[in-house]
């Protein structure tokens, strides 16, 4: 199932500039779920002393909050659309109010868009209130760490590169659909021509290619009762949606196993999403436009 995939299509601009560094937050738990089915999910409060929790996602270019918060955000400026694996829905764009994270306020956009959260979140309790999104993470060299269980804001002036392992540089997508979301050059997880692959921590699976690379990859991967064959393969098919779970891929030279992949959109269809990058040391060096991938485990996550 693919998660808090946002696409704004918006009429107002997104702070887009590198930004000079600032104080950083303490180091954050990650939540047990998170990279296990889950997302990361922070703690945050507004400037208003409201705490709320919080979805970590790089496929969002903007911060969203649900739309119980409006009356805390002032004046409301204009309507938009929210884009997302379960369709679209009409969101208000809103001025940003102020977030901080522990005693240190964050950076971000000159707005946020406020929509009904229960219509694209699973029910959480305590609830999810907001989707932390690029206008924010930008500013900002991010670490995530899911053997210790910690998200860690660095200093991007200060990184030790030799211990993050494999570098990848980052690029943040121009169209209006998905702008200021990361991107990087290469194959998707399943092989192929080098395209632009997001980088989304929104996507709770493994990620998504294009359907050829299923079929081409399936082969011979059924296995399990008549039943489990045949729903595998109505997925590799695409006769039912739904992700298709394959025993591995290599992937950049390393090698990974128990792999559950979506079909991407047409005109992206690659996407790794927190299943994958949880088999890693994450660091997302944002304002020096380069990611980072140091493999802690072959398999995902075990729950």
């Amino acid at each position: 199932m693919f998660g808090a995939i946002w696409c704004m299509l918006l009429l107002c601009s997104c702070a887009l500039a590198d930004s000079v560094q600032r104080a950083l937050p303490a180091v954050v738990p990650i939540n047990h779920a998170a990279g296990r089915g889950g997302w990361v999910i922070i703690p945050l409060r507004l400037g208003s002393g409201e705490e709320l929790r919080m979805i970590v996602d790089t496929g969002a270019p903007i911060t969203l909050l649900d739309q119980s918060l409006a009356p805390k955000l002032g004046e409301r400026l204009y309507s938009t659309t929210v884009r997302s694996y379960r369709g679209k829905q009409n969101g208000t764009v809103y001025p940003a109010p102020q977030f901080y994270l522990g005693n240190v306020r964050l950076m971000g956009g000159s707005n946020v868009v406020t929509d009904d959260l229960t219509k694209l979140l699973p029910r959480f309790d305590p609830p999810v209130l907001g989707i932390l999104g690029m206008d924010c993470l930008r500013h900002y060299c991010v670490q995530l760490d899911f053997e210790a269980g910690q998200m860690r804001f660095l200093d991007s002036n200060h990184l030790a590169p030799a211990g993050l392992g494999k570098s990848f540089t980052l690029k943040f997508a121009s169209d209006a659909q998905h702008r200021g979301i990361p991107l990087i050059q290469c194959p998707g997880l399943l092989g192929g021509l080098v395209t632009n692959t997001v980088i989304d921590t929104g996507n709770d699976e493994d990620g998504t290619v294009q359907g050829i690379a299923i079929r081409r990859n399936a082969a011979g991967s059924y296995s399990g009762g008549p039943i489990k064959r045949f729903k595998h393969f109505l997925a590799v098919k695409s006769l039912v949606k739904r992700d298709v779970g394959l025993p591995g891929c290599v992937w950049e030279g390393n090698t990974y196993t128990n792999i559950a992949v979506g079909r991407g959109p047409g005109d992206l269809p690659n996407w790794i999403g927190l299943r994958f990058l949880a088999r890693h040391l994450v660091t997302f060096d944002f304002p020096n436009r380069t990611m980072y991938l140091k493999q802690t485990r072959s398999g995902p996550l075990e729950r």
